[in-house]
């Protein structure tokens, strides 16, 4: 049984654009109001293929009070509510988890050129992050190594502890000022 998938589209605050919203459960759309562009199909496929051909994101967590931003390799769950990272035990990263579970995943495809603005995509997956158990380990590690092969080592070494994010949302920027939110239910 699937779990209930909401959706919010709006554009940004500086347009007088109306802010449609509609509502995907188990595929189907209900409006909730004045719903226009992408179908939600559309729109779960632009967040599967970003994140399918990403490799690294940009982990947001909560550091000494202040906002903290760390690279990281990910892999996705085939259903796109967990998504999986590696980090060693003794990094501002770990310490930030164990203080306060809540973060942000940033994952875009800009390629530092000027149509960057028009053509580029961002997905932010928001949620939890607990680190996994060795036996729930064993099951991502080859996941994880089969995307990141370079990474093996790192991925083997004592040091290295496996977390997983229990997402709770997705916000899908394109065009510069189109977002669309994904509520998983």
């Amino acid at each position: 049984m699937a779990c209930p998938i909401a959706i919010r589209t709006e554009q940004a605050a500086l347009t007088s654009c109306p802010k449609p919203a509609h509502t995907v459960s188990m595929g189907k759309i209900t409006n909730r109001a004045n719903v226009e562009g992408a179908g939600s199909s559309e729109i779960l496929g632009q967040v599967r293929s970003l994140l399918l051909s990403q490799r690294l994101g940009v982990l947001g967590t909560r550091f000494e009070d202040a906002p903290h931003q760390s690279l990281v390799a990910f892999v996705v769950s085939e259903d796109l509510r967990e998504i999986y990272f590696a980090s060693p035990v003794q990094t501002r990263k770990a310490e930030a988890l164990h203080k306060d579970a809540r973060v942000a995943l940033l994952v875009d495809n800009r390629k530092n050129l000027e149509n960057d603005f028009d053509a580029s995509i961002a997905v932010t997956a928001k949620g939890s992050a607990e680190m996994l158990s060795p036996n729930e380990a064993l099951a991502v590690v080859p996941l994880y190594v089969k995307r990141h092969p370079s990474l093996k080592d790192f991925a083997a070494s004592l040091s290295c502890r496996f977390y997983r994010i229990k997402v709770r949302r997705y916000s899908l920027v394109s065009r510069f000022q189109h977002v669309e939110d994904l509520l998983l239910g």
